[in-house]
């Protein structure tokens, strides 16, 4: 669940000037500034710089974040060689309490507004590789990654933060959200994981690497051939299939769903189109839900509070109103 929003510019400042000598940075003109993060409070970004150098911190707001991080920390090598991951070049630890996460290079670039922006054909070439990595799936099997079933990641994947994400948003509903909207997201999300269930698809082992959150806000654009995955703090053994399901689902500028494009970029199998129809279904769905949550969550933001509530309050309308659109009441 989230937790309440950092404002510890200082204490975060304090702990990089140590650093410093290493990183080339001047501590007398440090300055850490919070970014902006619309779409979540697990973790909490800030730009690092002395006016010459500048860096990106990542640190985990939420406990359950800090694995993640991690996870991602043992295998940053390699995923910045393979996979276009940004380069990590530090790690920090915040006392007290202990709020650690990774250092980056700057990158100057933008996030895609627009699925048009992005290089489908090399991204999803790029994630097919990654779904078929062998040393990179030994290496999360050794790490104690678990490999379940394709249901169970849905569950972990899905199922589970709806039902957080829901009682979290039940104990202050935003006041355009009532009882019945909460009843009706209730309904869907137990719906779907009932499909789940009883679907002979969803059985396949989930054994695969995955990005894990590959969505366009975790792709930065720097030039026409100079582009970066962010965010691999999901990886794990998991099913491929929510990768594509989210890479080509909605995004907070086009909630539509984009699943029949898949089949353009990658060839599945009759299993994993079965479970893609259901994975892009609940993509929507989230983009119903999730929104509402950190809407609740931005009360505790110092910074971007007033924007976070009105952007997410949007982002919940359209998707809202394109999920029923496309499948009506539950089913």
């Amino acid at each position: 669940m989230p937790v309440a929003i950092m404002d510890d510019a200082n204490q975060i400042l304090e702990t990089v000037a140590l650093h410093a000598a290493d990183l080339g940075l001047d501590t007398s003109q440090l300055r850490i500034v919070p970014i902006m993060n619309v779409g979540g409070f697990v973790n909490h970004s800030f730009r690092v710089s002395d006016g010459r150098l500048t860096y990106f911190l990542k640190l985990a707001a939420d406990p359950e974040a800090s694995p993640g991080l991690a996870r991602w920390r043992t295998v940053a090598s390699l995923l910045a060689q393979r996979y276009r991951a940004p380069r990590m070049v530090g790690w920090i630890d915040v006392r007290p309490p202990v709020r650690s996460g990774p250092l980056f290079e700057w990158i100057e670039g933008d996030l895609p507004k627009h699925f048009e922006a992005v290089p489908v054909e090399d991204l999803s070439a790029l994630i097919r590789s990654l779904h078929t990595d062998a040393e990179l799936a030994s290496l999360l099997a050794s790490a104690g990654d678990p490999i379940t079933s394709c249901a169970d990641a849905y569950s972990q994947g899905y199922h589970r933060r709806f039902l957080a994400d829901l009682a979290f948003i039940a104990s202050a509903p935003p006041p355009f959200v009532g009882e019945q909207l909460l009843d009706w997201m209730r309904t869907e999300a137990l719906a779907l994981r009932s499909r789940v269930e009883s679907a002979a698809a969803f059985e396949e082992p989930a054994d695969r690497p995955t990005h894990g959150d590959l969505w366009l806000n975790n792709l930065l654009l720097a030039t026409a051939d100079r582009w970066f995955i962010l965010d691999w703090d999901g990886l794990g053994l998991g099913d491929p299939v929510i990768d594509w399901a989210m890479l080509f689902g909605p995004s907070r500028n086009d909630v539509r769903s984009r699943a029949e494009q898949i089949h353009a970029a990658v060839s599945l199998g009759c299993a994993e189109r079965d479970r893609l129809n259901l994975y892009a279904r609940a993509s929507m769905l989230d983009w119903i839900i999730d929104p509402l949550s950190d809407w609740v969550q931005a009360a505790n933001e110092p910074h971007f509070g007033v924007d976070i509530r009105t952007d997410n309050e949007r982002v919940h309308r359209a998707a809202l109103a394109t999920y029923r659109a496309r499948y009506g009441a539950t089913s």
